[in-house]
């Protein structure tokens, strides 16, 4: 088997977000895996990826498809099958030539594109063996940022908004037929495309698993009287979740209670940041090298998520730090086996999101339940080798073909 990976990114390690979970399946791929980076445009500032030998057998990096001037041709569409093509057509063009030529060099059996907006290039190259992994569904993203957002888009920012979600909905419509399997993080994910296509035995649900130090025994519970959040503060989900609990949760009802609120995480918004240098009970730490020490001292980790879509790693990997979770029903509706009250406290508006903090931190039996059956159900269920039993069975092969 040889696959060629084609991301949108160079990938730096196995441990955040797109880099995660790219990192991780390939490395449950047999054969040679070789990697090529087409990037939209040009890092900020150079990256390295992660040494060849760890993962990939070769790595290769493609100019940036969208430097220079777009052509306007780009806004003359209706989906985005056509829109790396009309935005710049030589880069495209090199692009796919470039990749064609390595399918042929390198003799290809297979290859996998992550992220859809990729997908238009790995569809040049009419290969039985192409699978997109969309990760999480772009319209479903979209559609949910419209429909709740705390600073809602009006005018024509609105109007935009809603016309890049139906050239979104067009796209994803089609990418069952297009590809011989479409991935998806989560059920929901996969119900989105499903829905926009219609009937397709081609689209699959694999999630994200977790790294080795999450399946490490459970430290100690945490004991002092607060709860935290952690994530990307920079990504528009996780400010939507912050600015709800704070603004509706925390401060009404939980800040009279002496309850302390640790947030983990680089790019926390303005308004979080001068908010908490008056709020003594408010800590954020910003990025931090070690998750385990900055949140295991909270007992609750609380997950407020009102937008988005995908897979929440933080419930995952709170689940494996012994952290019991107070989580919205879109928090964790893409870890199905997940039962409200056994494996997570589940809260679905502000009133009982404050009930369901306090009566956990007043209620140390029940946590210490919650916290263990949760570790339980991430050690069954989401170690990257079960999770990558599923991905492999795509390819016709199983984990007893990995070298």
């Amino acid at each position: 088997m040889k696959t060629i990976i084609l991301t949108s990114r160079p990938i730096q390690s196995r441990h955040s977000g797109y880099d995660l979970r790219v990192a991780n399946l390939c490395a449950h791929l047999p054969g040679e895996v070789h990697l090529v980076v087409a990037p939209l445009v040009a890092a900020a500032d150079p990256r390295l990826s992660i040494a060849a030998d760890e993962i990939f057998d070769s790595i290769e990096e493609l100019p940036p498809l969208l430097a220079g001037r777009l052509s306007v041709r780009r806004h003359l569409r209706l989906s985005d099958d056509h829109f790396l093509q009309r935005a710049m057509p030589a880069a495209f063009a090199a692009a796919r030539d470039r990749l064609r030529a390595v399918v042929r060099e390198r003799d290809v059996t297979h290859v996998v594109v992550f992220g859809g907006e990729l997908a238009e290039l790995a569809a040049t190259l009419d290969h039985p063996g192409v699978v997109l992994d969309v990760c999480d569904s772009r319209s479903l993203t979209a559609r949910r940022a419209l429909e709740w957002s705390a600073h809602p888009p009006t005018g024509l920012h609105r109007w935009r908004r809603r016309l890049a979600l139906h050239r979104m909905r067009a796209s994803e419509a089609r990418f069952p037929e297009r590809f011989g399997h479409v991935t998806t993080i989560s059920e929901p994910d996969s119900r989105e495309i499903l829905e926009l296509h219609g009937p397709a035995t081609n689209v699959h649900s694999i999630p994200n698993g977790v790294a080795e130090s999450f399946l490490a025994p459970l430290p100690s519970p945490g004991a002092r009287r607060g709860v935290a959040f952690w994530g990307n503060l920079g990504f528009a989900p996780n400010a939507e979740a912050l600015w709800f609990f704070v603004r509706q949760v925390y401060l009404p009802v939980l800040r009279d209670a002496d309850v302390e609120l640790c947030v983990v995480g680089a790019d926390a918004p303005g308004w979080l940041t001068e908010l908490a240098a008056s709020e003594p009970r408010i800590a954020l730490t910003g990025f931090v090298e070690d998750l385990r020490a900055a949140v295991t001292p909270y007992p609750i980790m609380i997950n407020p998520m009102c937008t988005g879509s995908g897979m929440k790693n933080k419930v995952l990997e709170a689940f494996g730090l012994g952290l019991a979770v107070v989580s919205t029903p879109l928090g964790v509706e893409a870890v199905p086996a997940a039962r409200d009250g056994i494996h997570f406290v589940g809260a679905a508006d502000p009133a009982a999101l404050g009930s369901a903090v306090l009566d956990l931190l007043a209620d140390e039996p029940h946590r210490r339940t919650i916290r263990g059956q949760a570790n339980a159900l991430l050690h069954e269920l989401y170690p990257w080798d079960v999770v990558g039993r599923n991905w492999q069975s795509l390819f016709g092969c199983d984990q007893t073909a990995i070298g």
